[in-house]
C-alpha cells in the first residue's frame, strides 16, 4: 500500500550543515586544460613486485590502515570510504567515468555498438606497418586505405575464438558500466589484403630495427588457424584519439597533471570494477593493462588527460593465449594468506579450485561457477583500489550488474560471435547466475533501496532486489523513520508494503528525513539506508541527500 504519513507538528526540522540545495554534482571537472604530460613508462615486472610484496608489508606498517582493520573487525571503526562521490552516493562523470547503464538504460543496440565499432576501409589493401611481439598476444598494426590505424590481435593456436571473444564481450561490458575503453571488434579478412609498408620495422634480436620482411608477417600468419574459407578471424582494436602519456596506477596520482585530484585507491570507480571484474573474471586488471591519453576538446583550446581501460583478453576464461588457471579469481599468484592457511594445516587444507572443473566449450576457456565465492573474488596480482572496496563501493558495482537483463546479458555474449554450438548459451547462464550471486552478496551488507525521487506525492524509490526477481515484492516490508535535518529520529517508525512514503502535512521550507530498512519475509531489518529532502514553499521537493550504512 501507499503510506501518507501524517503531520509531525511539534517535530524540528533545521538545516544541516552537510544538507545544502546546491546543485547535485554529477560531474568532476577534471578538464580542465592542462600543459602534456610526460610519458609514463610502464614496468610490469616492478608492477608486479610492489604490489604483491612491497605494498603487502606497506599496509602492515601503516598504522592507519591496520587502526581501521582492526577497528572494523572490532566494530568501532568504520573503512574508508571513496571520496569521489556525490551527496547521492554516486559517481559523477570525469575524465575517467560517464554514468550510463544503469542511470541511463541503453538499448540492445547500443550495448552491442558499445564505444563504436572497430572497422578498418575495405575499399583497398591494409598496409602493416608495424608488429606486435610483446604483451600475451601477438599481432600488428594496419593502416587502412582511408590512413586509420588498427591493432589486430588473433587467437592463439588450439584456442579459436576464446581471446578474441573474451576481449570483445568484456569491452562492450565495460563499456556500458560506465568505462573509458577502445573500440573492439570481431574481424574476418582474407591474408590476401596485407601488404608490408615501406617503413615497417622489425626487432633485429640484438637490440635494432631491420625492416620487415614478408616471412616476418609469414611467421605470424602461420600460427593463426584460418577458417574453411581461408580468412582469419581477429580482435581489431581502433587506435584512441590523442597522444598516449603511459599508463595509470591504481594508487597515488599522477604528478603531472593538476587535474588529477583524487587518490586513485579512493576512486569508487576503480574500487567498485572490483565486482564487476569478479563478474567477468577480468584477472589481469593491472597498471599494464591501462592507458592515459592526453586529448584534445574544443578545437584544441582544452586539453587534458583521459583515463582508459585497456586489453580485456584475459577476461572470462580466457587468459590471452591459453585458458585461466582454476586458481585465477580464487587467489593471487603469491597469496600470503593461503600460504600461510596451508602451513597452519600442516598442508591438509584443500583449496577448493584444486580439483578443475570440466569445460564443456573450448572456445570458453576456464569459467565456473562452482568455485566462485562473490567476496573472495580476486584479481592474479594485488591491486590496491580493488581492495580498498567497502561494502558501499562493492553495492555501487553490483547494482551496475544487476542493470544488465537477461536479454542484455545474451547480447553482450553475442558481440563476441562464439561459433561453437551452445557455448555462447553456455556463457550466459553462467553470467547470469554469477550476477545474481554478486548481487545477493553486496545487498545482503547494503539496503538495495536505490532511484530516489521525490515529488509532490511523496518519496519513491525502487527496490533492486525486488526489481531483478532476487526477491517476492509479497514477502518485503519497509520500515519507515522520519528523521530531522540533524538525524534524529522524529516520531515513531512506520511498516508499509509499498515503494512509497507520502509527506503528508510536512513543514514547508525546512529538510527532512527518511530512514529505510528493509525485511524480506521473517527475517530481520537490513541496514538502514537514509534520505534527506528539502521542501520548498511551493510545494516541490527537492533531494539532497542519500546515506548508506552497513
Amino acid at each position: 500500500m501507499t503510506l501518507a504519513l501524517t503531520s509531525l507538528a511539534g517535530a524540528p526540522a533545521y538545516a544541516d550543515a552537510d544538507l545544502s540545495l546546491q546543485p547535485i554534482r554529477w560531474f568532476d571537472a577534471d578538464n580542465r586544460n592542462i600543459p602534456e604530460p610526460q610519458n609514463m613508462a610502464e614496468n610490469q615486472v616492478w608492477d608486479i613486485a610492489d604490489h604483491t610484496f612491497f605494498f603487502q608489508v606497506g599496509k602492515i606498517l601503516d598504522l592507519g590502515w591496520m587502526g581501521r582493520r582492526i577497528g572494523g573487525a572490532l566494530g568501532i571503526a568504520d573503512r574508508r570510504e571513496a571520496d569521489n562521490v556525490n551527496a547521492l552516493d554516486e559517481v559523477p562523470a570525469s575524465a575517467w567515468y560517464t554514468n550510463r547503464h544503469f542511470l541511463y538504460p541503453m538499448t540492445i543496440d547500443q550495448l552491442r555498438d558499445g564505444p563504436g565499432e572497430a572497422r578498418p576501409d575495405t575499399s583497398g589493401p591494409w598496409q602493416v606497418v608495424a608488429g606486435k611481439f610483446e604483451g600475451g598476444t601477438a599481432g600488428f598494426t594496419i593502416k587502412d586505405a582511408a590512413g586509420n590505424r588498427f591493432l589486430l590481435k588473433f587467437d592463439s593456436e588450439g584456442n579459436k575464438e576464446m581471446g578474441s571473444s573474451s576481449e570483445v564481450i568484456a569491452t562492450k561490458v565495460l563499456h556500458a558500466a560506465g568505462y573509458n575503453v577502445p573500440r573492439n571488434s570481431i574481424l574476418y579478412f582474407h591474408p590476401s589484403r596485407l601488404t608490408i609498408g615501406p617503413k615497417t620495422t622489425v626487432p633485429d634480436g640484438a637490440g635494432g630495427k631491420r625492416p620487415m620482411l614478408p616471412r616476418d608477417l609469414e611467421s605470424i600468419l602461420d600460427n593463426i588457424e584460418p577458417e574453411a574459407d581461408g580468412r582469419l578471424r581477429a580482435v581489431a582494436s581502433a587506435f584512441l584519439s590523442g597522444k598516449p602519456v603511459g599508463v595509470f596506477n591504481y594508487d597515488g596520482r599522477r604528478g603531472d597533471d593538476d587535474n588529477d585530484r583524487v587518490d586513485h585507491q579512493h576512486r569508487r570507480e576503480l574500487r567498485g570494477l572490483r565486482v564487476i571484474g569478479s563478474w567477468m573474471n577480468d584477472a589481469d586488471r593491472r597498471a599494464a593493462n591501462t592507458l592515459d591519453m592526453y586529448v584534445s576538446e574544443e578545437d584544441g583550446r582544452r586539453r587534458y588527460v583521459k583515463h582508459y581501460l585497456i586489453d580485456m583478453g584475459s577476461a572470462f576464461g580466457s587468459n590471452n593465449l591459453m585458458p585461466h588457471k582454476p586458481k585465477y579469481g580464487n587467489e593471487y599468484v603469491w597469496d600470503a594468506r593461503i600460504i600461510a592457511r596451508s602451513i597452519a594445516t600442516l598442508g591438509l587444507w584443500r583449496r577448493p579450485w584444486e580439483v578443475p572443473v570440466h569445460m564443456p566449450y573450448p572456445s570458453l576457456g576456464y569459467f565456473e561457477n562452482e568455485t566462485f565465492a562473490a567476496g573472495a573474488w580476486v584479481p592474479t596480482y594485488p591491486n590496491p583500489a580493488f581492495e580498498r572496496c567497502t561494502p558501499r563501493d562493492g553495492y555501487w558495482g553490483a547494482k551496475i550488474l544487476l542493470s544488465f537483463s537477461d536479454e542484455d546479458i545474451a547480447a553482450l555474449v553475442g558481440t563476441g560471435q562464439l561459433t561453437e554450438p551452445g557455448a555462447a548459451q553456455h556463457l550466459t547462464a553462467l553470467l547470469v547466475e554469477r550476477r545474481d550471486r554478486i548481487a545477493r552478496y553486496w545487498f545482503a551488507r547494503i539496503n538495495p533501496v536505490d532511484h530516489f525521487r521525490v515529488a509532490t506525492d511523496g518519496l519513491h524509490f525502487r527496490d533492486l532486489a525486488v526489481e531483478s526477481g532476487l526477491e517476492d515484492a509479497a514477502s518485503t516490508q519497509y520500515q519507515v523513520q522520519w528523521l530531522s535535518a540533524q538525524g534524529d529520529e522524529v516520531g515513531k517508525g512506520l511498516t508499509i508494503d509499498a515503494a512509497h512514503v507520502g509527506f503528508g502535512d510536512l513543514a514547508a521550507g525546512a529538510f527532512h528525513g527518511i530512514q529505510l530498512r528493509t525485511r524480506r519475509q521473517s527475517g530481520s531489518w537490513s541496514q538502514p539506508t537514509r534520505v534527506w529532502f528539502y521542501l520548498h514553499d511551493d510545494g516541490r521537493a527537492q533531494l539532497v541527500r542519500v546515506e548508506r550504512h552497513t
